[in-house]
């Protein structure tokens, strides 16, 4: 069998985590991928885990990790013969991959383009000193977690493989529209990647002010991350009847009328965990996650490296693959997809090539619509699939959401409240941001009317995308096998949280368990505190993995003609961004504890202000940076004489914060960038809409919701040039309010869509 990006040829001239990544990605789809390294080597390379601790920067597990299965060369670009031979590679390729700080040479026509920065190429601030743990701070990602401790960063360097899948998914888009006379360029914002896999704290935060209600307060996800008797759990209540049923659970139903008290942290809260805790210690990690599920609730164990090679339903499934070379090895994740007709590729022959010269041609002659004539049939539930949906409905696919008013979509309840009116499941604005470009029909599917008009809609669908629970689909006739035989060409993304098979394959779960089983929450948090959520990315990071794979199988499709299924396993996506837990333990049998803000070879933290929940994050990164930190600060004699490397970090922590708490953030701000040092404000949810520089990038667009009225939305974290203007192309839809036009293209009469109405295998109301 051949690959999915059979003959795709790209070039990565990157270092650390993003540019790499992109290029892993493409390469696990069967892309050749040459990486071109500068005399000084990519960074990462110093960066470990090594065997047995001993640094070698050709033993480095986390840059095997992510660039096995490349060609290598090492090219001095400021020389003339370094140059010339990278632009003899470049003007071979189709993409070029560019992130960093090495000099780019000059790309001819016809190829794509990938840079990755940390504002953007066209960003006012695009020169911003910056550090992974300054733009988590510009982007929300850094929050209070632990409530006993200053806000803290997702462990695991989690947030820098987040720009790298925008980045293969940005690429492959613009493949299909760049023009054979110019350069497309793919301009990808690590800001913009970290906004758009959180959008809710913004929208949360204007919804809860619309409501006369505090701001500022961010809601707990309940229970969270809990102590059973041998270790950490996530018991994680997504709907008002899972709290029910975890009250009961606990044997604890009189707090099930409590549920948004407890939420929103106020007394009750800790009168219900103290209640609670006597029953958890009592009970083990696999007692109370085979009990929850048991009861349908979202219950899972806060794996970390060691506990994510014994988890069941990962060895079950093969997931995690022996890698290393010369002599060592250790464990780390495979392809986060799988395709039932192009294999993925684990690792590969670096000397191998796969095609001939020739450069790929458009498939889209409108550079705005790269999606255009792609039909998509959405039976998607929640976040993750109809992300991808979203996104492809953006860019001009004809997307048909299948919704029912028996059992509409869950997160058309998410930050809606029944008092907001008869249709106040209308008011979500985190459906609504997930929803946009799409019509929207009901089916009941429990009816064999519903599952006959939803087969027809099928046999019309380029692609089906589904990321329920596998039972679901497969018992309404819509699994693969059911598709292939209504369209064989069909491409079908199932997306379950856990898998297609294993022991955990029916598993319930959403993007909080995926955090916890796939290691996010044991590496996020302190050391001396329990594991914390990331609270919430999983889902989208998801939902563009899943975007990476459809694109390759699309183009697999127009060469060959082939459809296929496509599965992406949610826990393995988490597990494949959290990678060096898994390397580490696996190496060397280490558990690293969790590190707060801290990250190895840097001196950098979270810092209180003088304002009340003010803080700022700052990174030190070599000497250079200390020396300026130093004068910035007055040259406080305790730091003066000492280096990043030498110094004690909980005195470095102790004399920043005694400076910073005396001083506003925009003034410790200003001060330390005048002087070049990485630093910025920690954002809060209220902050996120007015962040400077967003505007000018068009990052936010306002769309009228026909119940709502004007709302602003979070776009995509790239722009491809040329390509598409905007970020989306109209509102979301209201529950069926696409029947009579969707129905009616497949013929039904007026009078057979009113049968339609009277028996409510269709509708425009929720039910109950």
């Amino acid at each position: 069998m051949i690959t999915a990006l059979h003959g795709l040829r790209v070039v990565e001239i990157a270092d650390e985590i993003a540019g790499p990544y992109c290029g892993k990605l493409l390469a696990d789809l069967g892309a050749e991928v040459t990486k071109i390294e500068t005399p000084e080597r990519d960074s990462l390379r110093h960066y470990g885990p090594f065997p047995g601790g001993e640094p070698d920067p050709d033993r480095a597990g986390l840059f095997e990790y992510l660039n096995a299965g490349k060609r290598g060369t090492v090219l001095d670009l400021t020389s003339d013969n370094g140059g010339a031979a990278a632009r003899r590679l470049i003007a071979d390729a189709d993409v070029l991959i560019a992130a960093g700080t090495a000099v780019t040479p000059q790309p001819g026509p016809g190829l794509v383009v990938v840079h990755i920065s940390n504002f953007g190429q066209h960003s006012l601030f695009r020169d911003r000193a910056a550090t992974p743990l300054t733009m988590q701070a510009a982007s929300g990602w850094i929050s209070p977690r632990d409530p006993d401790r200053p806000p803290v960063q997702a462990g695991a360097r989690i947030a820098e493989y987040v720009a790298g899948a925008y980045a293969a998914l940005g690429a492959l888009t613009a493949l299909r529209v760049a023009p054979a006379d110019r350069v497309t360029e793919v301009d990808v914002s690590v800001l913009e990647a970290l906004l758009s896999t959180l959008p809710y704290p913004m929208m949360q935060a204007e919804r809860m002010r619309a409501l006369g209600m505090p701001s500022n307060v961010r809601q707990t996800p309940m229970l969270g991350v809990v102590r059973a008797a041998d270790g950490w759990v996530g018991i994680n209540c997504l709907t008002g009847q899972h709290w029910l049923d975890v009250c009961a659970m606990l044997e604890l139903p009189e707090f099930g009328e409590q549920q948004f008290e407890i939420m929103m942290g106020g007394p009750e809260r800790a009168e219900f965990y103290a209640a609670a805790q006597p029953w958890l210690s009592a009970r083990t990690v696999t007692d109370i996650v085979e009990l929850g599920q048991a009861l349908r609730i979202p219950a899972a164990p806060v794996a970390d490296g060691a506990g994510a090679l014994q988890c069941a339903q990962y060895v079950k499934r093969d997931f995690f693959v022996d890698a290393g070379v010369d002599g060592w090895s250790f464990r780390q994740p495979g392809p986060a997809f799988r395709l039932s007709k192009t294999p993925t590729v684990a690792r590969r022959d670096r000397s191998s090539s796969s095609r001939s010269s020739s450069r790929r041609t458009a498939v889209v002659g409108d550079p705005s619509l790269p999606f255009t004539g792609l039909k998509v049939l959405d039976l998607t539930t929640f976040w993750a699939g109809g992300y991808l949906t979203c996104y492809l409905g953006a860019f001009g696919a004809d997307v048909v959401k299948v919704d029912s008013i028996q059992r509409p979509d869950g997160f058309r309840y998410s930050a809606a409240w029944p008092h907001e009116g008869d249709r106040w499941y209308e008011h979500s604005a985190l459906w609504q941001a997930t929803n946009l470009n799409k019509r929207d029909i009901t089916l009941d599917l429990t009816s064999q009317r519903g599952r006959d008009i939803a087969y027809r809609l099928a046999a019309q669908a380029d692609v089906v995308v589904e990321n329920f629970s596998p039972r679901v689909v497969e018992q309404f006739g819509l699994d693969y096998p059911s598709l292939v035989a209504l369209r064989p060409d069909v491409i079908a993304v199932r997306m379950p949280g856990f898998g297609l098979d294993g022991p955990w394959r029916d598993y319930v779960g959403w993007a909080l368990n995926i955090e916890q089983v796939s290691g996010m929450s044991a590496v996020t948090g302190y050391a001396q505190g329990p594991p914390c959520n990331v609270q919430g990315p999983a889902d989208p990071i998801v939902g563009v993995h899943a975007g990476v794979a459809l694109l390759a199988a699309l183009d697999h499709r127009r060469r060959t003609g082939e459809g296929q299924l496509i599965e992406v396993a949610q826990i393995e996506v988490g597990a494949a961004v959290t990678a060096e837990p898994v390397i580490e333990y696996s190496m060397n049998g280490i558990v690293r504890p969790r590190e707060g803000n801290r990250r190895r070879g840097y001196c950098q933290g979270v810092y209180p202000t003088d304002t009340d929940d003010g803080w700022v994050a700052l990174s030190v990164r070599d000497d250079t940076d200390w020396s300026q930190l130093v004068d910035a600060m007055g040259r406080p004699e305790s730091l003066e004489h000492q280096h990043v490397s030498t110094v004690d970090h909980d005195l470095f922590d102790e004399v920043v914060a005694a400076w910073t708490r005396t001083r506003s953030p925009a003034k410790i701000i200003a001060a330390l960038q005048e002087h070049g040092i990485p630093v910025e404000e920690v954002v809060t949810p209220e902050q996120m809409y007015d962040l400077p520089g967003l505007d000018g990038r068009g990052f936010y667009e306002e769309f009228h919701h026909a119940v709502t009225g004007q709302r602003r939305y979070p776009g995509w974290p790239m722009r491809i040039r040329p390509g598409p203007q905007r970020h989306h192309r109209f509102a979301s839809p209201t529950l069926g309010q696409h029947n009579d036009e969707i129905l009616g293209g497949l013929g039904l009469s007026r009078e057979e869509l009113a049968v339609l109405r009277r028996d409510r295998v269709i509708g425009e109301r929720v039910m109950s």
